[in-house]
């Protein structure tokens, strides 16, 4: 078996591909797509390696600092996986911050509300808006980024499910057409958001801790600081209409 480094073009980005002489089968390493995000001091693939039907290269990119990935994939396990334990342990960072940011789009649930008042709606609609252009980043990070990746389960299926079924349940309990009422239902929902815009909060912080590289640290702070404005939105909004003055 051969394997070799693919160039960029403009519609793909740089890539590894394994040719078996015996078989004539080629594959290809890692999704396809255009590299989106080049680091001001490049990105790109420096070394190729193979062992049977395994393919194994070095990966760089850079901003201020370079960071390079030992990266390794097989012909039956064909999305690259990095070496490292950091790596991975933030992979299943940014693997969490995806699945969540596909989730605050919660519009289907408060169509059940008639009319709710312009601050949820205001939330709701940001909330949604942000968690689009979250999972869009993530997406190109993870392209242009062999050691990232967003596709790791941090959870067990079955306790997803769960959770996702008891989630969806309580919403529905509290909305006016089919359990209580207005107010209730309009503070469940924001309690539930200040819940997750805390929580998603400190995981980028942490990660930003732990992240090497300049550019990748950076987006993470980029992160922190919009489910900050969102959580601090939700706690004004609960304290002024939502929750009793103990004064």
């Amino acid at each position: 078996s051969f394997a070799f480094m693919v160039a960029r073009t403009k519609a793909d980005c740089d890539h590894v591909e394994l040719w078996n002489t015996a078989t004539k089968g080629i594959w290809r390493f890692g999704k396809p797509g255009p590299c989106t995000n080049l680091g001001s001091t490049g990105n790109g693939i420096s070394a190729v390696g193979v062992s049977g039907n395994r393919a194994l290269w070095i990966r760089y990119a850079g901003g201020n600092f370079r960071d390079w990935q030992l990266m390794t994939a097989t012909t039956t396990q064909k999305g690259p996986a990095g070496l490292s334990k950091q790596r991975r342990e933030l992979s299943e960072g940014y693997s969490k911050l995806y699945a969540v940011a596909g989730k605050l789009d919660v519009t289907d649930l408060v169509l059940y509300v008639k009319s709710s008042p312009p601050g949820v709606d205001a939330i709701v609609k940001d909330a949604g808006e942000f968690g689009d252009e979250l999972k869009q980043d993530l997406e190109r990070i993870a392209r242009d980024y062999p050691g990232v990746r967003i596709d790791i389960a941090v959870q067990p299926e079955m306790e997803k499910r769960t959770r996702s079924a008891l989630a969806k349940d309580l919403a529905l309990q509290f909305a006016p057409v089919v359990g209580k009422g207005g107010k209730e239902y309009e503070r469940t929902v924001l309690v539930g958001y200040a819940v997750v815009f805390a929580h998603e909060r400190y995981l980028s912080r942490v990660m930003a801790e732990e992240e090497p590289d300049a550019g990748l640290k950076k987006f993470l702070l980029a992160t922190e600081k919009r489910y900050g404005a969102l959580f601090d939105r939700v706690m004004a909004l609960l304290d002024k209409d939502y929750f009793r003055n103990a004064g």
